[in-house]
């Protein structure tokens, strides 16, 4: 019997199961090939000992960040769980209390990490992985956005009545409206397969448009684009068409046409049933990663971060696909 992502998901909660899970992450997390480019890029440097303290493995500090972004933790937090769960310290492989790495070392490599751009060197990776064990379906892309609130800028006055802004708000961010509510924040938009693992992630402030950036997300695709309403133009008809792209984006009605063809209803529903498998990540990382709202402030910072929890999301995925395609 086939088994349903989510139920397979929630079935990871803590004790034994979760220590089956991340096992299984401990199996799938390409720690090796990361290490090798943060030493690349002079972000880690290993220290075996033979002089002055011997620095943490890389293993410990790549596993801490995806354990954040798992179970939606904060850096304290995440250094708390570290001490308290077993689970969590055979996963970063920590033997002895003084190798569990306090809340500044984490934010420190995260940080950096963000500023070399390395956090989507992280997401490559884990796409080549799925690509290497044949799980990415080339069967078309789907692309699709999510809002991502950002806190708003917080007015209040001086003592002399004048009204003076909250310095401590994201002055990246931007406003947007959707179904007449007012937005503040980011946009993360990716494309998947077919099967909904991420096969790219691009970041934006809340005013761009979709529309906007579906070349970016699928400039390597040659078969078919599954999108909603909002991405569709003559434009992008008549370009698709001359690549020999199938055109999956869902219709609307144009200017004077009073309601859809019953070919275009057809189509629209056929779509759209493909189409609805993007947004699955979008409800894991809101539901059972716990990211309603950014966690940083800035454009750059929020990219880099996407890319983690892009990568956290299809690691989760593997296992279950793996026993699906009988690898």
């Amino acid at each position: 019997m086939q088994v349903n992502f989510f139920d397979y998901v929630l079935s990871y909660q803590g004790g034994k199961k979760s220590m089956k899970f991340l096992n299984e992450m401990q199996e799938l997390i390409p720690f090796d090939a990361i290490e090798k480019k943060l030493i690349e890029k002079n972000i880690y440097k290993p220290n075996r000992g033979k002089c002055g303290r011997p620095s943490l493995p890389s293993k410990t500090l790549i596993g801490a960040l995806f354990l954040q972004s798992w179970y939606g933790l904060s850096d304290p937090m995440t250094e708390e769980l570290i001490h308290d769960r077993i689970s969590f310290r055979k996963f970063l492989d920590i033997k002895d209390e003084d190798t569990i790495p306090d809340e500044t070392t984490i934010c420190k490599f995260r940080n950096a990490l963000m500023r070399e751009n390395l956090l989507e060197m992280i997401f490559a990776e884990v796409r080549t992985q799925m690509m290497e064990k044949n799980l990415i379906l080339n069967e078309g892309t789907l692309v699709d956005a999510t809002l991502i609130h950002a806190s708003e800028p917080k007015r209040k006055k001086d003592e002399y009545g004048n009204v003076i802004s909250n310095e401590a708000h994201d002055t990246d961010a931007t406003y947007t409206s959707k179904r007449g509510v007012k937005h503040h924040g980011y946009k993360m938009h990716i494309a998947t397969d077919r099967a909904g693992l991420v096969t790219e992630v691009k970041t934006t402030t809340a005013k761009v448009h979709d529309s906007q950036m579906i070349d970016a997300l699928t400039q390597n695709e040659t078969k078919a684009i599954f999108a909603d309403s909002g991405y569709m133009s003559k434009e992008r008809k008549r370009l698709l068409r001359s690549k020999g792209i199938f055109n999956g984006v869902i219709e609307r009605r144009v200017r004077g046409q009073k309601e859809l063809s019953a070919k275009q209803s057809k189509n629209n529903q056929r779509f759209s049933k493909i189409r609805s498998i993007v947004e699955m990540p979008f409800a894991f990382m809101k539901r059972l990663m716990h990211y309603t709202q950014t966690k940083y402030l800035g454009l750059h910072k929020n990219t880099q971060y996407h890319y983690l929890l892009a990568a956290a999301y299809n690691l989760r995925r593997m296992p279950n696909l793996i026993i699906q395609r009988g690898g």
